[in-house]
């Protein structure tokens, strides 16, 4: 008797299982090192960007109060009072420096993308303003501190001819801001400069 034997052509059950499970595990392998990349990157980006805006408030701060105390170029005004307000830092009612770029859109409307807070310190005895700058994220990771940055002016000839530099107000941040507790609480929110 004679033996058909047919040609196989095709897969088996258990063939097409494994294969399936196989690219099942490198699609998974794949997506979650894409989503590692990502966040990797906005990590990144968001610290330099962070940086980059702390930076920026610092030399907007001491320039402008360099220019009021030493170089004495006043308006005429009887004091001027520093504050970060709406993200703007501020003296008076004046706009020191305003980010062109703090802003993003979502789904419309406009988002800020950080949350900036800034706080002063004066040492009369050796004529120092420290200042601390404190970068939250708004957008990406709400409520997380992302960037603080630590500076100072040296005022080296002021004296009371010149005149008066006093810190006040509410301290620069809580205590229960987003988990964070200041180690240097006598940051204040407001720094007055008053001429002589």
């Amino acid at each position: 008797m004679r033996r058909i034997v047919k040609d196989k052509k095709g897969f088996t059950l258990l063939e097409l299982m494994l294969s399936i499970a196989i690219i099942m595990m490198i699609s998974g392998l794949t997506v979650t090192l894409i989503i590692a990349i990502k966040d990797s990157f906005m990590t990144v980006y968001n610290s330099n960007d962070s940086t980059d805006y702390a930076y920026l408030y610092s030399r907007a701060f001491e320039q402008s109060l360099l220019n009021k105390v030493m170089y004495e170029q006043t308006d005429g005004a009887s004091s001027y009072i520093y504050v970060v307000s709406g993200n703007r830092l501020r003296v008076n009612t004046n706009r020191v420096f305003e980010p062109s770029q703090g802003t993003v859109n979502v789904n419309g409307t406009v988002k800020e993308k950080w949350d900036i807070y800034m706080g002063y310190k004066w040492d009369s005895s050796k004529n120092i303003v420290s200042y601390k700058i404190y970068v939250y994220d708004a957008y990406y990771n709400p409520g997380k501190l992302t960037y603080t940055y630590k500076g100072s002016v040296l005022l080296p000839h002021f004296s009371a001819q010149i005149g008066t530099i006093e810190v006040g107000g509410d301290p620069a941040i809580s205590s229960d801001k987003a988990g964070y507790v200041d180690e240097d609480a006598t940051y204040m929110r407001t720094l007055t400069f008053t001429p002589a």
